[in-house]
């Protein structure tokens, strides 16, 4: 879980001496005790090169948090190159992420996304609830999945290729609780649950967070698994107490102070301590995993002197190594049967069970498991879902474990919005959406938005598939209002106000997760006037009706911040009845978005959009520009037309080191744009306007501090 205060104690210890000098001495039995403490436990993975090289045999092994992750990779059978092949495949920024990719959400919960950029999300099931943690930790549970899913079904662990054990801690008992049998991926994914980081883990009535809080360097359990020598990895790195100046840093140092009494007596238990150097390292330094390897070997080189007293001939060691790896499960099966533990829907189940299933007479494809449940987790409903490998009777499989977030739903997003401008001051706007999943059939939603400050809104929407298929029907009612300033030559001369009572039906096909066609009739009631100063033009009231379409593909990997893949919309309504306007029309507009990445740090994005109506005084509102992405130099909505179009590049460079951040990531953002809204053919020349500044897709929402050059 931490690395903690440092203190080394070495105990003295001979090999042990038998009384029957006619039999061959038995050597002695070494364990291994591998602490928490965040990236910095990837040191441990170094101290296993060093021991294998040096061939010394590990007997047995214990872990907590990140420990039990390496202690749970070595004893599952895999070498300290496997483990560092291993690692070399891991996504970091995919496993440690709060919510699932943007491109694995369900193409409703990516309008969530959109609309209500934050990934803090309230259940109502019981109350409104807060989420147990930033992250449900189903990328980490994936992760020791591609490892631990042999050992699904474990009697004891004890009869893994080395002996394991591992610790978690309950909160409700506020105990600690041994992981030495059953399931282990669920018993590694139990001791890295860190509190308020990852999800808790609930068995058996039991709310099983991370191990370090009671045991962090687990030396107590190898002794008991019968070694006779324990070596401890003990991770320190002293605080910095310049950097102890944070609500953050201050509670995370406060935690590893009452975990340092544990440790303590820890490793006074301890035979030999190995205590590899962290400096210039940070326990969130999960990108230089190769780094900290390198500390742990360095660590137990010094060490040399006491540890190679342990090594064995090169006939003893290959003989504890083919002992080791018949132990060993295969690491893929044929997928012949196929178990999933939750009640899902049948439609869903039955297409969830033949997406992972493949062909039966071929190894699992993991990969596409991983994907196939993450996209599960994409639609809403659960937090996380792994899998391990079965075996009934002569048949082998694959059993998908889901868990479903216990808050909700319904569930709840909060949105705000901050906005300082020049032209108009400070504002302030708050809203929400409420949703209800699976509401009256299988994928079907009740969503309903309110909001007031900025933008005044509410409006309900019940979104049914018909059968549970991909065809859909969608009533909606809602209200608007909107108020704009009237902007003559750069100068706010008046504002007006919009309001928009009406209803619509929707029929519509859901393509997957990334495109949606629908098609429909609204009919309401418009309402424009000016609020405040110069009656710039008579209030425009009446009946507002139209047959519209609508087609939408999300291709990009972010809502607001993209820094790879295409986003196209497009639009079109035959206006039936509109106040002001004595004929039937047609209006239609289309948006483009385009981003590519160069390197980590570097990448492109662009958009496109333009649109047309007729050229009639009562929808010289129709399209505006202005504002951040909008032609950042102007004013919010200081274009105005029956016509617009608009082009812009952005040039973004990521921010931070190699270390991963939960709070999100931050660019420094440079652009250019052109564009112009208008109603009268002359007012069709470009606006000019370039921008920089700092852009931040956050656990909040999107932060923007920048601000722009125009031509005039």
């Amino acid at each position: 879980m931490r690395a903690l205060a440092g203190l080394t104690i070495l105990t003295a210890f001979s090999p042990p001496i038998h009384a029957d000098s006619a039999a061959p001495p038995r050597r002695p039995r070494i364990g291994l005790a591998l602490s928490g403490g965040a990236a910095y436990g990837l040191t441990h993975v170094g101290v296993i090169r060093w021991l294998e090289k040096n061939r010394i045999p590990i007997d047995a092994v214990a872990g907590t948090s990140m420990g039990a992750l390496v202690g749970g990779l070595y004893a599952a059978g895999y070498t300290s190159p496997e483990i560092e092949q291993f690692l070399e495949h891991v996504d970091w920024k995919s496993v440690l992420a709060q919510t699932p990719d943007f491109q694995q959400l369900a193409y409703r919960r990516k309008e969530d996304q959109r609309e209500y950029p934050t990934i803090l999300e309230f259940g109502l099931k019981k109350g409104i609830q807060f989420p147990s943690a930033l992250s449900a930790g189903h990328g980490v549970g994936l992760v020791i999945a591609r490892f631990a899913a042999p050992y699904h079904e474990m009697g004891t662990f004890d009869d893994l290729p080395t002996p394991f054990r591992c610790v978690a801690t309950d909160l409700v008992k506020g105990r600690e609780v041994v992981f030495d049998k059953g399931s282990l991926g669920e018993a590694l994914r139990a001791s890295m649950s860190l509190p308020a980081v990852f999800a808790p883990v609930r068995k058996d009535g039991m709310i099983l967070v991370d191990g370090g809080l009671m045991n962090n360097i687990p030396v107590d359990l190898v002794k008991k698994m019968g070694v006779d020598i324990v070596i401890a990895v003990v991770l320190d790195k002293p605080p910095d107490p310049g950097k102890l100046n944070s609500l953050l840093a201050l509670a995370g140092r406060s935690i590893s102070v009452m975990i340092s009494a544990n440790e303590r007596a820890s490793i006074g238990m301890a035979d030999l301590i190995v205590m590899p150097s962290l400096e210039g390292l940070e326990a969130s330094d999960y990108l230089k995993w190769k780094d900290f390897v390198a500390r742990g070997e360095e660590a137990s080189q010094k060490k040399k002197t006491m540890l190679e007293r342990f090594s064995l001939s090169e006939e003893e060691y290959a003989a504890f190594r083919r002992d080791r790896e018949a132990r060993r499960r295969p690491a893929a099966v044929r997928p012949q049967i196929i178990e999933v533990n939750q009640d899902i829907a049948p439609r869903r189940r039955s297409a969830l069970i033949v997406s992972v299933s493949g062909d039966p007479s071929k190894p699992v494809d993991v990969p596409r498991v991983e994907e196939e449940l993450t996209k599960l987790t994409g639609m809403g409903r659960y937090e996380a879902a792994t899998y391990g490998f079965i075996k009934r009777g002569e048949a082998t499989g694959l059993r998908v474990e889901a868990k479903e977030k216990e808050q909700g739903p319904p569930f709840l997003r909060i949105g705000l919005l901050l906005d300082a401008s020049r032209q108009e001051g400070f504002r302030f706007g708050i809203g929400g959406r409420l949703y209800f999943l699976d509401f009256g059939g299988p994928a079907s939603e009740w969503r309903t938005d309110l909001s007031i400050g900025v933008l005044n809104t509410a409006s309900t929407e019940y979104y049914y598939r018909l059968k549970g298929g991909k065809w859909f029907i969608a009533p909606r009612f809602g209200y608007s209002e909107d108020s704009r300033p009237l902007y003559q030559n750069d100068e706010v001369i008046s504002d007006f106000i919009t309001r928009e009572t009406d209803g619509s039906i929707d029929l519509g096909y859901a393509f997957g997760r990334f495109k949606e066609f629908r098609a429909g009739y609204t009919l309401g009631n418009h309402r424009t006037g000016v609020s405040k100063g110069q009656e710039a033009f008579e209030p425009i009231k009446g009946r507002y009706s139209d047959l519209h379409v609508k087609w939408v593909s999300e291709g990009q990997n972010s809502a607001l911040v993209p820094t790879k893949g295409q986003r196209i919309a497009l639009g079109g309504a035959w206006v039936l009845d509109h106040p002001g306007v004595s004929r039937q029309y047609f209006t239609g507009s289309a948006r483009y978005s385009y981003a590519k990445p160069f390197n980590e740090r570097y990448s492109l994005l662009a958009h496109f959009a333009g649109g047309a109506g007729p050229n009639e005084e009562a929808l010289n509102a129709q399209f505006t520009l202005g504002g951040v992405y909008r032609l950042d130099a102007l004013a919010r909505s200081q274009l105005l037309g029956s016509r617009f179009y608009y082009g812009g590049a952005r040039l973004l460079r990521a921010l931070g080191s190699d270390s991963l951040s939960l709070f999100g990531r931050f660019y420094l953002s440079a652009g250019y744009e052109f564009g112009n809204a208008w109603s009268k053919p002359a007012g069709a020349k470009p606006r000019h306007s370039a921008s920089a500044g700092l852009m931040g897709e956050t656990i909040i929402g999107v932060v923007y501090l920048g601000g722009g050059v125009g031509d005039q």
